[in-house]
Parts: C-alpha cells; sequence; structure tokens
C-alpha cells in the first residue's frame, strides 16, 4: 500500500500529538506500507508500528524511532544518518547499503527473525528483504517464494555505513555486517553471537563487554590492539598467514618464470590472507597474482604492476602505490583508506589476448577514505559503492566510470574529469553550476 503525501503528513501529525499525549493524536500504523524514498527526515516516529513496511532509500535522517516496531522491513540505501533507534525491535531487517552513521540502536533487538509464507505479502516482504542489489544498484531477479515455507531472516547490514554508531547493549545475535564500515562504532555489552564481520572495517570500534563467541570477524580490518582483546578470544577469525623475506622472494621470482613462459614454467603467486605489511616490494610484478585478503598495511608497492590481480578484501591501509598498475584488478571491497594511489593506473585493461577484450578494475564497494588519487586513471572502473571520503581526487581520470552509490563527502575533485560516469545515488559529490 502507498499513502498519498498528504495522507501520510496526516499520519505523522496525528502520531506527533499522540507521543504529546494531545487531544486526538493517534499511533501511527504504518506496517506494510510502501513507504520506499519517502523523505522522514527529523521525524518524530517514536512507538510507531513500521512492521513489514518497505523504506528503501527512505531518508530518515535524525528521525526518532524510539521503541519502534521496525521488524522484517526493507531499510535498504536509506538515509539513517543520526537516527534513533534505541529500543526498536528491528528483528529480521535489511539495512544493505544503508547510510547509518552515527545512529543510536542502543539495547535495540536485531535478532534474525523467522518468516512463515502464509500470505503474498509474507512473500512480497522475503522477496523484498532477499533478493540480491545488481552491479547499478538496482534490484535482480529472485525466485518465486512456495507457500508455507519458512525463512530465517537474519539483520543485514551488509555495506552500511555506520561510522560513530552507537550499539551498545543491542542484541545483534548472528546480524551480518559484510562489508559494513564500522570506524568508532560502540558495541559496548552487545550480543554479537554468531554475527559476521567479514571484510568490515573495524578500527576504532569500541568492543568492551561484548559478546563475540562465534562470531567470524575474517578479513576484518581491526586496529592491531584490538586483536588482543578478550573479547575476541571466542571469534572465529583468519590469522594472517607470515612468510618469511626468502619465501616472498621466491614466490615473485616463481611468479616471473609463469609469466614470461605464459604459464609453461614457475608458479603462479597464490598469497591470499599473507601479511605483506611493511615490505618492500616497489616495482614487484604481480600482474594476475591471487591475493584475496592479503594485508599490505603500509608496504611500499610504488610502480608495481598489479594488472589483472585479485586484491578481494585485501588491506591496503596506508599503502604506497604511486603510479602503480592496478587496471583490470580485482579489488572488491578492499581497503585502500589513507593509500598513496597518485597517479595509478585503476582504470581497464583494454585489447587483452586473441579476442581483443578490455577488462575493467572491478572496484565495487572499495574503500579509499583520506587516500591520494591525484592525477590517477579510473576510467570505466567500477566503483560502485566506493568509499572517496576526503580523498584527493585532483585531476583524477573518472570518465565512464560507474559510481552509482558512491561517497565524495568531503572529497578534492579539482579538475577531475567525470564525463560519461554513472553517478546515480552519489553521495557528497559537488554541484556543478
Amino acid at each position: 500500500m502507498r499513502l498519498s503525501p498528504e495522507a501520510l503528513e496526516a499520519i505523522i501529525q496525528l502520531h506527533e500529538r499522540f507521543l504529546a499525549r494531545k487531544s486526538g493524536g493517534r499511533r501511527a500504523l504504518l506496517s506494510y506500507t510502501d513507504l520506499s524514498a519517502c523523505d522522514l527526515a527529523g521525524c518524530d516516529l517514536s512507538g510507531a508500528d513500521l512492521t513489514g513496511a518497505r523504506l528503501r532509500r527512505a531518508n530518515l535522517a535524525a528521525a526518532g524511532l524510539r521503541r519502534a516496531r521496525l521488524s522484517l522491513c526493507d531499510l535498504r540505501q536509506a538515509n539513517l544518518d543520526a537516527a534513533d533507534m534505541t529500543k526498536a525491535d528491528m528483528r529480521g531487517s535489511s539495512f544493505r547499503g544503508a547510510e547509518m552513521n552515527r545512529s543510536v540502536l542502543a539495547h535495540a533487538d536485531l535478532r534474525e527473525a523467522k518468516l512463515t509464507l502464509h500470505e503474498k505479502r509474507h512473500a512480497e516482504i522475503l522477496r523484498s528483504l532477499r533478493e540480491p542489489l545488481s552491479e547499478d544498484g538496482g534490484d535482480a531477479e529472485t525466485p518465486p517464494m512456495p507457500h508455507g515455507k519458512s525463512y530465517d531472516l537474519r539483520t543485514d547490514f551488509t555495506d552500511a555505513a555506520m561510522r560513530g554508531s552507537n550499539l551498545e547493549g543491542a542484541d545483534l545475535r548472528r546480524a551480518d555486517f559484510t562489508g559494513a564500515i564500522l570506524e568508532g562504532a560502540n558495541f559496548a555489552q552487545a550480543k554479537l553471537a554468531g554475527a559476521t564481520f567479514h571484510s568490515a572495517v573495524l578500527t576504532g570500534a569500541i568492543l568492551r563487554g561484548a559478546d563475540l563467541e562465534g562470531a567470524d570477524v575474517s578479513d576484518a580490518v581491526l586496529d592491531p590492539e584490538a586483536l588482543e582483546l578478550a573479547e575476541l578470544a571466542k571469534a572465529t577469525r583468519s590469522t594472517p598467514v607470515v612468510r618469511s623475506e626468502g619465501d616472498i622472494t621466491e614466490a615473485l621470482r616463481q611468479h616471473a618464470l609463469w609469466l614470461d613462459s605464459q604459464g609453461q614454467e614457475g608458479a603462479r603467486a597464490l598469497l591470499a590472507k599473507v601479511d605483506l605489511s611493511d615490505r618492500s616490494l616497489a616495482k614487484a610484478r604481480l600482474v594476475m597474482a591471487l591475493l584475496p585478503g592479503a594485508k599490505f598495511h603500509r608496504t611500499d608497492l610504488a610502480q608495481a604492476l598489479l594488472a589483472m590481480a585479485d586484491l578481494t578484501s585485501a588491506d591496503l591501509r596506508d599503502a604506497r602505490l604511486a603510479g602503480a598498475d592496478l587496471r583490470g584488478a580485482t579489488l572488491r571491497r578492499a581497503c585502500f583508506n589513507a593509500a598513496d594511489l597518485s597517479g595509478a593506473k585503476l582504470g581497464a585493461l583494454i585489447d587483452v589476448g586473441a579476442h581483443h577484450t578490455d577488462f575493467p578494475a572491478n572496484g565495487d564497494r572499495a574503500r579509499f577514505v583520506g587516500a591520494n588519487l591525484a592525477g590517477a586513471n579510473l576510467r570505466r572502473a567500477n566503483l560502485v559503492g566506493a568509499d572517496f571520503t576526503n580523498a584527493d581526487l585532483t585531476g583524477a581520470q573518472l570518465q565512464q566510470a560507474k559510481l552509482d552509490g558512491a561517497t565524495f563527502t568531503g572529497a578534492k575533485l579539482d579538475e577531475a574529469n567525470l564525463d560519461g560516469a554513472s553517478l546515480r545515488r552519489v553521495k557528497g559529490l559537488p554541484k556543478t553550476p
């Protein structure tokens, strides 16, 4: 059900009277209502019933949602910055790709929910919550939902931006934080058993007193001191593989042989989850190397050849990549925060092989917060949902790049070329006159 703007405004006004205990007030009952893309910024809907509501891309910035019923809601790509959801019931809801910076979810109920398909609207909710986002941010098709079948729905924060959010004491058992940006988030005393944090950024997060038994923090970006916390002792985490200098040198030598002989000699470099932090790998030949989840924290990779390499979920914070060649590389959810990528090539590798195939770099959901990308070439790159907050993109070439849902808050874009770039739902991009 879709309400007219006038009808929705009337409901909100009556709810505000209800909260103020004025005569004629009435609690907002908006369950199963389609409120997608509605502007509810600053509205006080505390205690409202929004069960199963569709709030995709809705603006709820600074909204009051204390003790609201928000279970099974579709809040994908919604703006919930600074919203107050204290003690709200949000079991099984989806916040995929939502903006939730400085939001308050203290003591909220965010456990998984069970949904049984007894009615058509139940199937519609399930389809809405489970359907994947396609590359351009739209919805992909999902198969039919059998009537009467039950589904367990985990609360989903995949790729949500939650910098500085307060989740103190919240029940987040089995919640999915894959790829979420949780810098400075407060998880003190939160219940996080069985939660998933694959590729999440947890630098500066407060984990004091949190229950992380069985939580999966594999590939999560954590502060070194956080790894020593007793709270993480019962979590599942991947320990970076440490290789000696000699082993790394030999792996690079074998990889060079593999490249030069077109696979007939040597061996392709397989360095998944290997800790290569603080090493000097300037001008290294790592074309087509397999490096998913590898750690390159503060590593010198200046002018390194990384074309077609797999750097999925790699940690490249503070790395030196000036002039590096990353054309056609897989950089999905890689973290380049504060890295030097000045003059680097992150665009498409063109006219490859007998079939003359082009391979654009895939930086889907990659993080470039505070990175130096001055003069970098990102032509035709897939940078959907990438985070360029406070990055320096002076003179960067972004022609025909896919930038849907990307964040440019505080970024320097002087003389950057965005001709032909796809810019749907971009955040923080300065408006041109």
